[in-house]
């Protein structure tokens, strides 16, 4: 995103150094046959040239595809002040008007760059502003200007002296450059902070964005969810009834039929219990589904049990550490459904090992889960939790989805990121309940 942004001020830039161009020639022409003023045309040219030269590789730039950095919007600015500097140099340094030109570039960098870069440019313009102080080279002044400045001198006060007007122009000049230091600093400390509120504001209008697209997926899949509970509680309900009564009317029933009759059971009960769950996990809040506050360490005790049996197979390591057991956690079922969801995730991609470590402080509760799967992908990492996204081959994404959106929603945090050796890192941040 900000790299798109950037190829904008790229373009922008381009676009007002052509301005600046044309402006100089045109100066350039007012100054050598209007203000009968002798300049340094060849070293002048050459300079103008080269920013010409160096605006057509910036137009070749801007034809690519390739994305535009900071660093690269801070080159060109640096270009400009020094290119700057050096037209100063031919043309009256310090004494020259367009000096102030060098807040120009300066107030584009405080606007669009980091702060380190903007300061950087700040130190880069005032020291070019300090040297044109000391080091150029006079403007020649034409005979006809020289003769209408002597007739205006003459006409002067005769109490003033030379000298004393020497000094009053170089403290006029020092007072100047006292200025533009001042503003050089004002400028990239005052207007900064005001172009990072304004990037924090667009940033959090964004984030706000997403968030009302977010819940506006939940409700579509809240009200699937909703929907397919009842669709199926039905033919559930009549595949309970008609295995009992095929117990009952096979007389003659072996070990085999017997087991099956009651694996199946037992498959119909598990469904029931998981459409009762997906109904449970439909709404806003968890006070509407019997949430509880209980002991944390015997509530996760309880769903470490719980994750056992639904995934024999896994090797849990589980630790719980003292300050956690003896916290008191606001829980319902919503909260352990996306809890054990983010486990038999971890379990998948690493059966044989899982990590689970529980921590607390005085105001929340951080359950960190590793595992030794091949980890996750870039986009994994960019996609999960922001919108449905699964790698499984059958996966659909929507248990880990709804879990995110479940923790956030109780205050929480969950993040996922890749460990330094092998695996992954889940990181589930929870509040604690506040009594008072």
């Amino acid at each position: 995103m900000s790299e798109s942004v950037n190829y904008f001020h790229l373009n922008r830039l381009f676009v007002l150094r052509n301005i600046a161009i044309a402006g100089q020639f045109i100066a350039i022409l007012i100054a050598q046959y209007l203000l009968d003023i002798s300049l340094p045309l060849i070293a002048i040219s050459l300079i103008i040239l080269q920013i010409t030269l160096f605006n057509i590789f910036v137009w070749v730039r801007l034809q690519q595809s390739k994305p535009v950095s900071e660093n690269e919007i801070f080159i060109h600015l640096t270009i400009d002040v020094l290119a700057l500097a050096l037209l100063l140099y031919f043309t009256g340094g310090a004494t020259n008007p367009f000096v102030l030109l060098f807040l120009f570039p300066l107030t584009i960098s405080v606007t669009i760059l980091s702060i380190r870069l903007a300061w950087l440019l700040a130190i880069l313009t005032v020291i070019s502003y300090s040297v044109l102080m000391f080091n150029y080279q006079a403007l020649p002044v034409g005979h006809n200007m020289t003769h209408d400045m002597s007739s205006m001198a003459n006409n002067m006060d005769h109490s003033m002296h030379g000298q004393a007007a020497d000094t009053e122009y170089n403290l006029h000049l020092m007072g100047m450059w006292l200025a533009f230091i001042l503003n050089a600093g004002l400028i990239t400390y005052y207007v900064y902070g005001m172009g990072s509120t304004l990037r924090r504001q667009q940033k959090q209008l964004s984030l706000a964005r997403e968030q009302s697209i977010r819940d506006e997926q939940l409700v579509v899949l809240g009200t699937l969810a909703a929907s397919t509970a009842h669709e199926l509680g039905t033919p559930l309900g009549t595949m309970s009834l008609l295995v009992s009564e095929l117990e009952a009317e096979i007389v003659d029933k072996n070990a085999q039929i017997n087991k099956d009759l009651g694996n199946l059971k037992e498959q119909i009960s598990r469904c029931k219990l998981s459409l009762s769950d997906l109904s449970a996990s439909v709404g806003a809040t968890s006070d509407l589904y019997g949430g509880v506050i209980e002991n944390a360490g015997s509530y996760l005790c309880r769903l470490y049990d719980e994750i056992t049996l639904i995934r024999p197979e896994s090797v849990i390591h589980y630790d719980c550490h003292e300050l956690a057991q003896n916290s008191q956690l606001y829980t319902d079922r919503t909260l352990s459904l996306s809890l054990i969801n983010v486990l038999e995730n971890a379990i998948d991609v690493s059966p044989d090992f899982i990590q689970w470590t529980v921590k607390s402080d005085n105001n929340f509760i951080t359950l960190e889960i590793l595992d030794q799967g091949p980890g996750l992908s870039d986009t994994a990492l960019e996609m999960i939790g922001q919108q449905p996204y699964s790698e499984k081959e059958l996966g659909l994404g929507l248990g880990l989805y709804l879990a995110y959106a479940a923790i956030r929603r109780r205050g929480g945090t969950i993040n996922q990121s890749n460990r330094s050796t092998k695996g992954s890192r889940t990181v589930v941040t929870l509040p604690l309940y506040d009594a008072g």
